[in-house]
């Protein structure tokens, strides 16, 4: 007989509201854990992609500037750069530059050094 007293001493515990309400509070507060670390590994894996996006810029950004390393460093690469930016010629070359169409401007620079330009204006520019 006692086996059956103790049985029934669980059945009441288990069943009891106490009981109930307890079970009801953990699951309660296991459920916000879990969801607290879901929204924490959420946030961690949008931040992983966006360092990766971010590195995979960065390798363009390198190759880019590897390129342009290779191609300044041969005499080729420099001339070119020169005469984009600084518009020098070679001996017995000429350099002309076309400016927009408002002011129509010629200017030719000869290897010496010279520069000549001239200005001509359109007719309907005279209040300038």
């Amino acid at each position: 007989m006692p086996v059956k007293h103790q049985q029934s001493f669980f059945s009441k515990v288990i069943h009891s509201r106490i009981t109930t309400v307890v079970l009801i509070l953990v699951i309660i507060l296991l459920g916000r854990s879990v969801y607290e670390r879901y929204m924490i590994e959420q946030e961690i894996s949008q931040r992983r992609a966006e360092a990766e996006h971010i590195q995979q810029q960065l390798k363009e950004r390198k190759d880019t500037l590897e390129n342009k390393v290779q191609y300044l460093s041969n005499e080729r690469g420099i001339e070119s750069e020169m005469r984009r930016h600084f518009d020098m010629a070679r001996e017995g070359e000429q350099v002309v530059i076309i400016l927009d169409d408002e002011i129509n401007t010629e200017k030719s620079v000869d290897t010496e050094g010279f520069s000549t330009t001239t200005e001509v204006a359109p007719w309907y520019v005279f209040w300038r």
